[in-house]
């Protein structure tokens, strides 16, 4: 039976190798597979709160352009490192609105230590040391500092000041506490409405809903998504536009749900 992670080495051409060069290469393609919470919106609209594990992951991506969130991406990544020889483990992590809401992951080897983030759309691995490490990209800088515990992100962008955007934990988790988690974060708050989240080399996507952010080199742009949604979803993150659709109208039907409720 075939392997849920030969699934990625088969589209992407990759070879399951280890070395510092196919980390690199499988986190460029990796990178390709958006970040978006609509298959997890519409499993959860529909009473089906399942966890998407890596073979759903990467078949819908192959069949339909989908991706996951931080959680299903974490760990389909992590199956695809560890068939390269990589030991790698899930790092739970902190934000402003709340605690163990997000997670990274953390790739071991010969050739030193790397933190790889598909969840905050990192799009390759960032060599870690004694300080903690960086990455510049077109438009903004990313730098995790090393503290007590772990490590504190900080991003700036353009000439802005550097913002705080988490902590991730160095801690071994449990495969259940990481499943907790993952299973929790379906009573998110931000899986309410609809989000989608690209890198590309020049530019960022991100979409909340109708709305749309390109952000970049050239600066930030805000485009409207609401007319054709599907379409639009499908023409800039390469999602079916079926799946798009079907999220869209589900989204309205529970808006409209709320404002009866509310109405009462």
């Amino acid at each position: 039976m075939e392997s849920p992670e030969s699934v990625f080495f088969d589209h992407f051409g990759i070879l399951p190798q280890g070395g510092t060069d196919t980390l690199f290469r499988v986190s460029e393609a990796f990178s390709r597979i958006p970040w978006e919470n609509i298959t997890k919106f519409l499993l959860k609209a529909h009473g089906h709160e399942r966890l998407r594990m890596p073979g759903e992951v990467f078949e819908g991506f192959v069949r339909d352009g989908t991706g996951g969130t931080c959680y299903s991406l974490t760990e389909a990544l992590s199956a695809v490192l560890a068939a390269c020889g990589w030991s790698t483990r899930p790092l739970t992590g902190h934000m402003k609105h709340g605690r163990d809401i997000h997670c990274a992951l953390l790739a071991e080897g010969s050739s030193g230590t790397f933190l790889l983030d598909p969840g905050f759309v990192v799009p390759q691995p960032v060599p870690l040391d004694r300080g903690g490490g960086s990455l510049a990209l077109q438009g903004r800088s990313l730098e995790w500092i090393r503290r007590k515990g772990g490590w504190d992100l900080y991003i700036r962008e353009g000439g802005t000041p550097a913002q705080w955007r988490y902590r991730l934990e160095d801690r071994t988790l449990s495969r259940d506490e990481f499943l907790g988690y993952w299973r929790r974060s379906f009573d998110a708050p931000g899986l309410n409405s609809l989000h989608i989240n690209l890198s590309l080399e020049d530019r960022r996507l991100s979409a909340h809903n109708g709305n749309l952010r390109i952000s970049g080199g050239s600066g930030r742009e805000n485009v409207k998504l609401s007319t054709g949604y599907g379409e639009a979803v499908a023409r800039l993150f390469g999602i079916c536009p079926s799946v798009a659709e079907e999220a869209w109208r589900e989204l309205a039907r529970l808006k409209a749900e709320r404002r009866a409720d509310a109405a009462e």
